[in-house]
């Protein structure tokens, strides 16, 4: 039920610019790349019907953790009903290089969606305030190029706790690196 246009709209620039001979190559290569998370995006349209995504604002606050400003980009927000109330939540795309196809690649993959959705319930607590209550259920990490989604756990703080402890002994660190 979505408008495609645009994803066709941006195909069709990504093509012209892959064939330009008058571009560098560099470029064209990203532009074929671009087509292929296109198309990736366009695959996983079942799996995500069910959200509703609008465009994450363009500037965001870092998000403080431990100590540490966490460069962190909300690239959609998400918005639905749960029990008849409206809730939001944040994405995170990620495009990620990894080609194993292991269980143990899996696994990593699986553990690290769920640690990007708990920054991304995190930095929306943070820097996204919304007039409408946040949902663990509504942030998500979207992995493109495996079509995968994870949602932040209801039960988290374990990770948040990890998350939190990662960043006070890197901020206990830092001072000690040389330049």
């Amino acid at each position: 039920m979505r408008n495609v246009n645009r994803l066709v709209d941006a195909e069709e620039m990504f093509q012209q610019r892959a064939e330009d001979a008058s571009v560098s190559a560099m470029r064209r290569d990203d532009a074929r790349n671009s087509i292929e998370v296109l198309h990736a995006i366009q695959r996983m349209a079942n799996q995500l019907g069910s959200y509703k995504f609008s465009q994450g604002p363009r500037r965001q606050a870092k998000l403080t953790l431990g100590g540490v400003e966490v460069s962190i980009q909300a690239d959609l927000l998400v918005s639905g009903i749960i029990r008849r109330q409206d809730h939001t939540g944040a994405a995170i795309l990620r495009l990620t290089q990894d080609d194993a196809d292991s269980d143990r690649a899996r696994d990593r993959r699986r553990e690290m969606g769920l640690y990007v959705a708990t920054i991304a319930r995190l930095h929306l607590d943070q820097n996204l305030s919304m007039n409408v209550p946040a949902s663990n259920r509504l942030c998500m990490s979207i992995d493109v190029q495996h079509g995968e989604f994870f949602r932040a756990p209801d039960s988290n703080s374990r990770r948040m706790n990890d998350l939190e402890s990662a960043c006070r002994f890197i901020a206990a660190l830092w001072p000690s690196i040389p330049n």
